[in-house]
């Protein structure tokens, strides 16, 4: 086994961290040959029409979405070539608990996540993350007496790393300038005071 299926093996399985590993992307060139391999077909998965190796280049390791993206790919890349692995199920873990602790109303990017969500202390219980995970999104994102109730995907306005605080939401209803029924969500910028309106259509 080469040196290079070793460090795709010890990220998948954990003993190899992810900051580690997007070093090696970067700088092992016999990594980036191996998984640039044209031999390896890709047809029919995500990785169709480019290669492991841009995928993983790509990707940003210092959030949790970049990171489990990572894993996948490695291990996914593994199997393809028929090496055997036991994989780490830290990654989804980590994804599944912080699903489990976002309310629904509620989907920041992941660099947000990372900077202002997620406690630092890398070692803390897992019911104490998702209880620090559920205090800090309450501490960020504030309304007025309910969370918006989105038609579509959420869509909470953020302005320089700050979530603005929700007013409310007005119902659109056989409204002669709108070609449907919806809704508007009004936030404000408590800092300058300034409302900013999301739309939202059935």
């Amino acid at each position: 086994m080469t040196s290079e299926i070793q460090i795709l093996k010890d990220f998948v399985e954990g003993k190899l961290s992810p900051k580690a590993f997007e070093q090696h992307i970067y700088t092992n060139s016999a990594l980036e040959e191996l998984l640039s391999d044209p031999a390896i077909s890709w047809h029919g998965t995500y990785l169709e029409g480019t290669t492991a190796f841009l995928y993983l280049a790509e990707l940003n390791y210092g959030n949790s979405a970049g990171q489990i993206e990572a894993h996948g790919t490695a291990e996914l890349f593994l199997m393809k070539i028929g090496i055997e692995v036991i994989a780490s199920k830290k990654y989804t873990q980590d994804h599944e608990l912080l699903i489990s602790a976002t309310p629904k109303y509620i989907d920041a990017d992941a660099d947000f996540i990372e900077k202002y969500i997620l406690p630092t202390d890398k070692m803390i219980a897992k019911a104490d993350k998702k209880q620090f995970i559920k205090q800090r999104y309450a501490e960020l994102f504030k309304y007025q007496t309910k969370p918006p109730q989105w038609i579509q995907h959420p869509d909470w306005l953020i302005k320089n790393d700050k979530p603005l605080f929700f007013l409310g939401q007005f119902e659109i209803k056989n409204c002669n300038l709108f070609h449907d029924d919806g809704r508007i969500y009004l936030f404000i910028d408590t800092g300058t005071g300034a409302v900013e309106t999301v739309k939202q259509f059935y």
